[in-house]
């Protein structure tokens, strides 16, 4: 197979607007690792463009005409992006070679066998567990995952030397469409990022595309338990289905709760996790079945996937002692009330939640939604929603996730003032809490102070 294009041919200094977005930090690494001149932006400074810097990436905070260098001869934007931001319209005046992030990511791997993952939630974890274990089974793949993993030394991407590429398909902007798959794996397909697609049907059509975009003989893994990636692959010949319930292809039974993982039987195999959630469970099945296109055996599947920890950000144990603190990703109804049904599994005592919303748009499509998602929570306190790409819309505040949530007698605050909010969760913590900071937004960063205040009081010795 060839490439269609080569939009890296005669290109040595690339600037990378938006650069400290997971996705977009990934590519910037992999161009690093392949020599290439590299320069970004980004509206504020992160662990993420931190850790770039250390490579030498030169970045810029905030968007202006000058971040742009003259000689850059390729610039690559994410989907996020204005179209009136200072940089893009500086980059069409002066004709530069302009792509995506998603053509670029098509680029560097369609020629490749390709294991995309797709789905509104899991497909992280997802990836991540499939390139853990291709990794430890000697494939050498290249990868592009949509977190940052020990494993690939805090990185979000990964230059193998195989003709393999595992790489996380996201349907954002219907970025995915620029993937051609060998093995696509569909976890789910839920109502999000209304603020691209009209409803879920125009979801579920855009996957269709997906799948229609991928190579000959694509052999598809889907969620039979979700109805709606059922629909979508329903002309699939070359496919199989995994899930709870026994009308699968592959059967999820056994299940067997413990206090440090969880075990269950998929094909004649017992599969044991160290990360909660069933929702975890329907990934790792997932990853499984990848591993068995690839002749990887249950025994050797299992000595891997045991040792996965999870995905920086997804339901990360940041701090154990009397209390324990999670960093959770999670800013979609669905993903709250899975995260917080996987932590009542395996706790009796409180659990506290500090959400930050993500996006106005989402917050006013689903705020009746996440009042009842958060339900598994005895104390929720939310913060200002955090706007990301998106403008004010007038009207729409966390508030009106908190009034559904008080609707059911259930006790929640507003606290906006950051240094106020953390001067409360230390005053009410008590032994036994579990406390989880949740969103898509800089909430990270808040965890990360909390922590640290708890472990200046104790003289750092708390056992992370």
């Amino acid at each position: 197979m060839s490439k269609a294009t080569n939009l890296f041919e005669n290109v040595k200094k690339v600037h990378l607007i938006g650069i400290g977005g997971i996705g977009m930090s990934g590519i910037a690494e992999y161009l690093i690792k392949k020599k290439f001149i590299v320069t970004g932006s980004d509206l504020t400074s992160s662990l993420i463009t931190k850790r770039l810097k250390k490579f030498g990436v030169e970045i810029s905070e905030g968007h202006i005409e000058n971040n742009l260098p003259d000689d850059a001869q390729l610039v690559i934007y994410t989907s996020a992006l204005s179209e009136d931001n200072a940089e893009l319209l500086k980059a069409k005046r002066l004709n530069k070679k302009l792509i995506k992030r998603a053509e670029a990511l098509g680029d560097i791997v369609n020629d490749k066998f390709v294991i995309a993952v797709s789905g509104t939630h899991g497909k992280t974890t997802t990836t991540s567990m499939i390139a853990k274990v291709l990794l430890d089974n000697k494939f050498d793949p290249t990868i592009f995952v949509g977190g940052n993993l020990e494993f690939l030394d805090g990185g979000s991407s990964r230059i193998g030397k195989s003709e393999i590429a595992v790489v996380e398909a996201d349907e954002y902007d219907r970025s995915f469409h620029q993937l051609q798959a060998n093995i696509a794996v569909i976890t789910n397909i839920d109502a999000e990022h209304l603020d691209i697609y009209k409803d879920i049907e125009d979801i579920k059509d855009s996957f269709k595309k997906f799948m229609d975009n991928s190579k000959k003989n694509v052999k598809v893994i889907i969620c039979g338990d979700d109805i709606n990636a059922v629909e979508v692959a329903k002309e699939i010949k070359n496919k199989v289905t995994y899930g709870f319930k026994k009308k699968n292809d592959y059967v999820i039974e056994d299940i067997s709760y413990g206090k440090k993982a969880v075990s269950f039987i998929i094909d004649d195999n017992e599969v044991r996790l160290r990360i909660l959630g069933k929702h975890n469970i329907l990934n790792s099945t997932a990853a499984f079945l990848v591993a068995k296109e690839l002749m990887i055996g249950g025994d050797r599947f299992n000595e891997s996937i045991k040792t996965f920890y999870g995905v920086k950000r997804r339901l990360e144990l940041k701090l154990t002692n009397d209390i324990k603190v999670y960093d959770d990703y999670a800013h979609h109804p669905t993903e709250v009330e899975v995260t917080l049904d996987a932590i009542r599994k395996n706790h009796k005592g409180r659990i506290i939640t500090v959400f930050q919303p993500h996006l106005y748009s989402r917050t006013k499509n689903f705020y009746k939604e996440f009042g009842k998602a958060f339900a598994g929570t005895d104390l929720l306190y939310l913060t200002k929603i955090y706007p990301a790409r998106e403008k004010e819309i007038e009207g729409v505040t966390s508030g009106m996730i908190l009034s559904e949530y008080n609707k059911a007698g259930k006790e929640g605050r507003y606290i906006e003032d950051k240094e106020m909010l953390l001067n409360e969760l230390d005053s009410i913590k008590q032994a036994g809490d579990v406390i989880i900071f949740q969103g898509a937004g800089d909430i990270t960063e808040l965890c990360e102070r909390f922590v640290n205040r708890i472990k200046s009081k104790t003289n750092g010795k708390v056992p992370l």
